[in-house]
């Protein structure tokens, strides 16, 4: 019972993080432009993944396999070891030597499906001249992030372990954050007119200011 209340209460103390990070997110975008033309093909193509979603099919086999490579990953960058590996159209599991809050939620935060594409387009690049491809590998970049999004809300609709064991409400208010935080790097590299450090400083400076407004308030 206390270690539930107390997950609870840390889900608590993270929240102003949380709508410091989303503020920040949305005040940092706006220094893009709503007429940008960059901007209209990456939400065209954020808007198009959900249509595919809902008319065709969820692509759950092709995200199960991103999502139990991003554990295998943050297990090795964590010094573990994976000792078993298994993805099939029913789910996915991964067996490791070690466990630890990266290694469980990264998955959740990690868009790796747009990480291989920007890698894939990057390597193309150096042998290739892609620029006549700029607009399709911008739509897709938001098709990406789109279906990283709602196939991660669609896995954590299920309550998964790895979730409710570091805390099922500070799990979704990390979780969230994170995607905030990368979703808004991934988009500084497309756009010139944003800065990621920027908005990582406006956040911390909006968590700091909520705080202390708590704070004064409850010394009143």
């Amino acid at each position: 019972m206390f270690g539930k209340t107390f997950k609870i209460l840390i889900a608590a103390l993270f929240l102003p993080v949380v709508v410091a990070s989303t503020k920040a997110f949305f005040q940092g975008l706006s220094g893009i432009g709503i007429f940008n033309f960059n901007l209209v093909i990456v939400a065209s193509g954020f808007l198009a993944y959900p249509i595919f979603h809902i008319v065709f099919f969820k692509p759950m086999y092709i995200y199960t396999i991103g999502h139990e490579v991003v554990h295998v990953l943050a297990t090795w960058l964590s010094g573990g070891k994976v000792t078993s590996f298994n993805v099939s159209r029913s789910g996915g599991s991964v067996a490791t030597t070690k466990s630890n809050l990266f290694i469980s939620l990264s998955p959740y935060f990690v868009p790796i499906h747009v990480i291989v594409l920007l890698l894939a387009y990057w390597l193309l690049s150096r042998f290739y001249n892609l620029s006549g491809f700029a607009r399709e590998f911008t739509f897709l970049v938001g098709f990406t992030i789109s279906f990283h999004i709602f196939m991660t809300i669609e896995v954590m609709k299920a309550r998964q372990s790895d979730i409710l064991k570091t805390g099922y409400f500070f799990s979704v208010f990390f979780i969230y954050t994170a995607n905030i935080f990368i979703i808004f790097l991934i988009l500084s590299l497309l756009f010139g007119d944003v800065s990621f450090l920027s908005f990582a400083k406006n956040a911390f400076a909006l968590s700091k200011e909520i705080y202390i407004n708590i704070f004064n308030a409850l010394v009143k």
